[in-house]
């Protein structure tokens, strides 16, 4: 890659959206794509696959960890397929094993890329859900980025209004 791309390349702003399983990603992935699309950025999706909690029998801890690589990346091919949709550019892809907040911290720091950590909120009475609550109580020193908090609950109209 030449020097002058690598230099457009920090220039643009790139949203990483946290995917998982929670009806929140709609929201958040939404807000990312919009958000990209309306200042010429581009969106990094990343997965983080918890640790086998099974560890007994090495070949069951193993196919655990296939079966959630899999589904990791059913998962984050359906979010790329969304914003292929959306913004027309290919996202970057991460998809990490370990804890969920510390390799996210990681990533942040590692790839200077990134503008924006961009996370789901629950919108249920037990809050936010514990990555935002770690995220925001505990880890918001570490990070290098802004996190932006989307809730889960708003509309794609309105997400597209404030966007």
């Amino acid at each position: 890659m030449t020097k002058k791309k690598l230099k457009e390349m920090e220039k643009e702003f790139t949203f990483l959206c946290v995917v998982d399983e929670s009806p929140e990603l709609s929201a958040a992935l939404r807000f990312s794509c919009q958000r990209a699309k309306h200042v010429g950025g581009r969106v990094a999706l990343a997965y983080v696959i918890a640790p086998a909690e099974f560890q007994h029998w090495l070949g069951v801890g193993e196919l655990m960890q296939e079966e959630a690589r899999d589904n990791a990346e059913a998962l984050m091919n359906t979010a790329a397929e969304n914003v292929m949709k959306s913004t027309g550019k290919m996202p970057m892809f991460f998809i990490r094993q370990g804890d969920k907040a510390q390799e996210l911290i990681n990533l942040v720091k590692e790839d200077k890329s990134i503008s924006l950590l961009v996370l789901g909120a629950a919108t249920g009475k037990d809050g936010p859900g514990p990555l935002i609550s770690y995220m925001v109580e505990k880890a918001a020193d570490k990070l290098q980025v802004p996190i932006t908090i989307v809730p889960g609950n708003l509309s794609d109209e309105h997400i597209d209004s404030i966007t």
